[in-house]
């Protein structure tokens, strides 16, 4: 267990850094796009489309780490009136809810190979780079969240008793 927090905790600390640094990124193409087009002078092409997938690198890798918070998009109201009312069935219910997650987590991580696979062989207008690229951050995010909602199951597991 002690293995398995040092591994996640490392990964929460280096997808916020990502998340960070493509926020900047981002920021900065942004900003410099408007500077340029009411400066004077055109703006770079590529611009727009870094700035683009640094948008979606982001919020992937942003969604990950709300994962383990967990505080990604969920509906509360069936578990929390559970767990008022009947304390072990909220914690069963929220722990069933934790183990689709990792399921679909886990179908989301499959698919996004061939998701991968299939951009091999397109490129994009502005940077004519493999779309291949950009599309990495799928299996990165999904494969977080995938490792993220595994530990949460885990730290929720019912003791043996």
């Amino acid at each position: 267990m002690k293995l398995l927090t040092g591994i996640v905790t490392g990964l929460d600390r280096g997808l916020r850094v990502a998340a960070a640094l493509a926020l900047a990124l981002m920021s900065v193409l942004v900003v410099g796009q408007v500077v340029l087009r009411y400066g004077g002078g055109g703006v770079p092409a590529f611009t727009e489309e870094v700035a683009r997938y640094a948008m979606i690198w982001m919020t992937l890798l942003a969604a990950s780490v709300a994962v383990w918070e967990g505080s990604h998009i969920r509906i509360d109201f069936f578990p929390d009136l559970a767990r008022r009312h009947v304390p072990w069935l909220g914690a069963a219910l929220e722990w069933t809810l934790s183990f689709i997650s990792l399921g679909v987590f886990l179908v989301l991580l499959w698919q996004s190979f061939d998701v991968i696979a299939f951009a091999y062989g397109q490129k994009s207008e502005g940077l004519q780079i493999r779309l291949a690229y950009p599309y990495a951050v799928l299996p990165i995010a999904f494969g977080a969240s995938a490792l993220f909602a595994f530990a949460r199951l885990i730290a929720k597991a019912p003791a043996d008793d």
